[in-house]
């Protein structure tokens, strides 16, 4: 299995608008359904629970989840078929994958979360996500959506990065994700 990294990059713009956003954020409580974000930082622990709640929120509609279909791991297997030999659902398997801080050296640049591929753990970029989050919360809750397929064994590069990402958001953009979240 191709272990080799793989993250998601996007940009970010630092708003007095998106600050005091995030700053009203601090006093909502996390949903007691999301217990896999295990960032340190408050506000930044706060986005990646909502975006994880937003992504299966869409992942619940079908032509989002056929992204399970769309995509396989290295061996042409569809992502599907990893989560029914596990006899779980997808929204199951995304609250099995634990979301952390990433390394200082692996936020440079514009990265927003990374994982290798099969493994259970993604690493956020917790201050550049949670603007992120701020600023587009389709665009927040697809990275989350693009490293979970990465944790079913979807390599990169093929497909690219650019290439998933598309794929997610023309599947996955236009279902609504849970009330409460922002746009």
């Amino acid at each position: 299995m191709d272990r080799s990294r793989v993250c998601i990059k996007g940009t970010t713009r630092v708003a007095t608008a998106a600050l005091a956003l995030a700053g009203s954020v601090l006093a909502a409580a996390p949903p007691a359904e999301v217990t896999n974000s295990r960032l340190i930082a408050p506000l930044e622990r706060l986005a990646v629970a909502r975006a994880i709640r937003g992504a299966a929120g869409r992942l619940g509609h079908a032509e989002c989840e056929g992204l399970l279909d769309e995509f396989a791991d290295a061996s042409g297997r569809p992502l599907r078929a990893t989560l029914d030999a596990a006899g779980i659902d997808v929204t199951t398997h995304l609250n099995r994958v634990l979301f952390v801080d990433g390394r200082p050296s692996e936020c440079r640049g514009r990265t927003l979360v990374y994982t290798t591929v099969g493994s259970r753990v993604v690493f956020v970029c917790g201050r550049r996500f949670e603007h992120a989050m701020n600023e587009s919360a389709l665009h927040a809750e697809a990275s989350i959506i693009h490293e979970m397929l990465h944790t079913l064994g979807l390599g990169e590069n093929p497909p690219t990065s650019y290439h998933i990402t598309s794929r997610i958001l023309a599947r996955c953009g236009q279902v609504a994700s849970p009330p409460g979240q922002f746009r």
